[in-house]
């Protein structure tokens, strides 16, 4: 792969590459990317604001989508609401979680084969350099 080109088109061509192939290997699982997402911050911070969480994804998916990818997982008994538009997993949401990680870790470590930890840590710390850069 040739290396001159901008920046914008590597991680625009890196995040299509990394959704086709978490989509790929979730769909023996019937989830997606985004539901993956969901699911690994309600096991971080307990649950999730379904507003306010959105608005991380929405650079990525329509309001639309959203709300279809929420309105499945509840129809799956994976969350429920708790509290004020708070989604928190369910008894079969923490199970399937437990199931999913699993498979996770082993196709991440496909995903980031040859790549070393501090690798991936310099490579975080630049991209939230850039993104900070962006920001202000």
């Amino acid at each position: 792969m040739e290396s001159n080109k901008p920046i914008g088109w590597y991680l625009k061509e890196a995040d299509k590459r990394i959704t086709a192939f978490l989509e790929d290997e979730f769909s023996d699982l019937s989830i997606s990317r985004y539901q993956w997402m969901i699911m690994q911050r309600i096991a971080t911070a307990g649950s999730i604001d379904t507003w306010q969480y959105f608005q991380e994804l929405k650079a990525h998916i329509t309001v639309q989508q959203y709300g279809e990818i929420i309105q499945s997982m509840t129809e799956r008994g994976w969350i429920s609401v708790s509290g004020e538009d708070q989604r928190v997993f369910t008894a079969a949401g923490e199970e399937a979680y437990q199931q999913i990680g699993q498979l996770q870790q082993e196709r991440n470590a496909r995903m980031l084969h040859g790549i070393s930890e501090e690798e991936y840590k310099l490579m975080l710390s630049v991209l939230n350099r850039i993104i900070e850069n962006m920001s202000q």
